[in-house]
């Protein structure tokens, strides 16, 4: 029986620590391949072939829900999330909030370094 530090010592997988926890992370460009064919199929496969059973399931029954919703759009995004939290551990969402965290940041920056308006 395998566990995750075994799998974190192969060659395509990387090993992320974070202030909570340890999270292994899939590189191999053919893994991340399979996953995303899978999404095409079913939301929530990725994660289901990590092996997050719950998680996998959640993402599966939430994408038929969101595909009558909002159709394909809706099915786009919650594969998209479920692809995202299998190969980086991070919710779509996680990653939209970064990035807009990263632009406020950037802009305070950039309004502190500007110099002050003549009068």
């Amino acid at each position: 029986m395998k566990d995750n530090i075994a799998v974190a010592e192969t060659p395509h997988t990387e090993k992320v620590t974070s202030d909570t926890h340890a999270v292994v992370c899939s590189t191999s460009p053919a893994t991340n391949g399979v996953k995303l064919v899978g999404e095409a199929f079913v939301p929530g496969a990725s994660l289901l072939m990590d092996g997050n059973v719950v998680n996998g399931a959640a993402h599966v029954a939430a994408g038929i829900g969101i595909k009558m919703l909002f159709g394909p759009v809706g099915l786009l995004l919650a594969a998209a999330d479920s692809y995202s939290k299998s190969v980086t551990d991070k919710y779509l969402w996680n990653h939209v909030s970064d990035l807009v965290d990263k632009a406020k940041e950037t802009r305070r920056a950039r309004a502190e370094a500007a110099p002050p308006p003549a009068e």
